[in-house]
């Protein structure tokens, strides 16, 4: 091979070396997906497309408020990573959501009802844009998260559609886990979970066809919504953490149907 020909090569290789870095830039899926959050939000969660470097630097994450500066000690300086580095919880400063307590008492809540705040999430690789949500801060939601509202339809027996689950308000995305579906037998049904729009529906896609028997959605006493809420106690309860909830089927239609 020529001298011309080799070096054609070696540019050829770098400019694919360089195309590729390029296409593994993390792109980050934020959560609460909707367009506005509680005053007391307790959770927000980053999804991303491939694994982070672990543990995560806390120094990419800032709340920030209308102005663009950031919101001082609204997070805690600690991120909870799942098992393969793809999906990462990141937590507001507890005491300051919690009314009554020591920090909240000083400094108030992070998040005012009214304003905008936004969520900037800087790259792995500096100087590539960050990735900004934003929401509109509503009022605090101070009520046990309720399971028996939820509503659904039953799909076709023989089918394998996708039974939608209709949350009636959102649940913290940690938790699309936390919901199942249950056979005539008690036996959780295999299949794909995910959440749809604004975090404030369930979709779950069987395994196998339904059968015409008659199915149950439950939830984990775990479930909370973004604000920390379970179905048998608020975040503001005292001692709700404490409080121990049973498993609980949700409302709505059962069974699949012709």
């Amino acid at each position: 091979m020529s001298t011309a020909r080799r070096a054609a090569a070696r540019m050829a290789a770098a400019c694919l070396v360089c195309a590729s870095s390029m296409a593994v830039a993390a792109s980050v899926e934020i959560h609460p997906a909707g367009p506005e959050v509680p005053e007391n939000l307790l959770r927000i969660e980053l999804r991303f497309d491939r694994p982070q470097r672990l543990p995560f630097d806390s120094r990419r994450l800032a709340l920030l408020d209308a102005r663009g500066d950031e919101i001082p000690r609204a997070l805690l300086d600690l991120t909870l990573p799942s098992s393969d580095g793809r999906r990462l919880t990141v937590l507001l400063d507890p005491g300051r959501v919690k009314r009554d307590v020591g920090p909240n008492v000083d400094a108030g809540r992070a998040l005012v009802a009214g304003e905008t705040v936004s969520l900037r999430v800087l790259d792995e690789q500096p100087g590539r844009a960050p990735t900004v949500k934003t929401w509109h801060v509503a009022p605090a939601l101070s009520r046990p998260l309720e399971v028996k509202a939820w509503r659904w339809r039953p799909p076709r027996a023989g089918s394998r559609e996708a039974l939608v689950v209709d949350l009636r308000a959102p649940i913290s995305s940690t938790g699309e886990a936390l919901i199942a579906v249950l056979d005539g037998s008690g036996r959780r049904v295999a299949g794909r979970t995910a959440l749809g729009p604004n975090d404030a529906q369930w979709r779950f896609v069987p395994a196998k066809p339904w059968r015409r028997e008659a199915y149950r959605v439950v939830a984990h006493p775990d479930l909370e919504d973004p604000a920390g809420n379970r179905r048998c106690a608020a975040f503001e309860t005292l001692r709700a953490s404490a409080i121990r909830c049973e498993e609980a089927g949700a409302g709505g239609a059962e069974g699949a149907e012709e």
